[in-house]
């Protein structure tokens, strides 16, 4: 048995998991509705200008905050994850969010919603930090994966450390849009999708491997 801190401690109970489908669910239909048509109302948009005009200084630091997004992140954690505990089984939730984000998010939802990145939908108006000036942007890929990630890390976490991850899948897709890359609707409809892959995966993978039961 492993020294490591590192233990999945909780069990997410049938129910939790029933409520967070269908809470998520319900989240990206809405945002899907209001950003169908490609366009961007008012009252999404104003959040987006307020944080692009934010002080170039935080641009660095967003950076390597949103590097939780990326599409190896999950990889990355799962085997840092691994090399604590020592059980594979441990690493496989983390690998299985690539083929759920780049078949639901990328292959169904993105190509059903039609809206295009700040630049394109808003206008020249949006600063652009980031490379991305056109293409489709709903939902954010980097907010499913960071917050994705970070919901299956807190299964491995103390009680006291889990709010630590989620800050970070939050602050993530903040720069998403401090980066001028998404819209609000993006990046909360990303996280919601980050969020209901997560809690499949640990009700289907990571029940069994509780060593100290306590229910959620």
């Amino acid at each position: 048995m492993s020294n490591c801190s590192l233990a999945v401690r909780t069990r997410l109970e049938s129910r939790v998991v029933l409520t967070v489908l269908v809470v998520t669910v319900a989240i990206v239909v809405a945002a899907s509705a209001v950003a169908w048509d490609g366009a961007v109302p008012r009252w999404e948009a104003e959040p987006l200008r307020w944080i692009v005009s934010w002080p170039d200084w935080f641009e660095p630091v967003l950076w390597v905050v949103q590097q939780a997004g990326v599409l190896l992140a999950p990889i990355v954690v799962g085997l840092a994850v691994f090399a604590c505990t020592r059980r594979w089984q441990h690493l496989v939730p983390f690998v299985l969010i690539l083929p759920l984000k780049l078949l639901v998010e990328k292959a169904i939802v993105k190509q059903l919603v039609d809206r295009e990145r700040p630049f394109a939908s808003i206008g020249a108006e949006i600063e652009v930090r980031g490379p991305q000036l056109a293409g489709l942007s709903f939902p954010s890929g980097h907010a499913t994966t960071a917050m994705a990630t970070a919901v299956l890390l807190v299964a491995f976490l103390p009680p006291r450390w889990r709010p630590l991850p989620l800050a970070w899948a939050a602050v993530v897709a903040i720069a998403r849009l401090y980066y001028g890359e998404h819209n609000l609707l993006d990046v909360l409809a990303g996280a919601a999708l980050g969020t209901a892959f997560a809690a499949v995966l640990w009700h289907a993978l990571l029940n069994r491997e509780v060593t100290e039961v306590s229910s959620v």
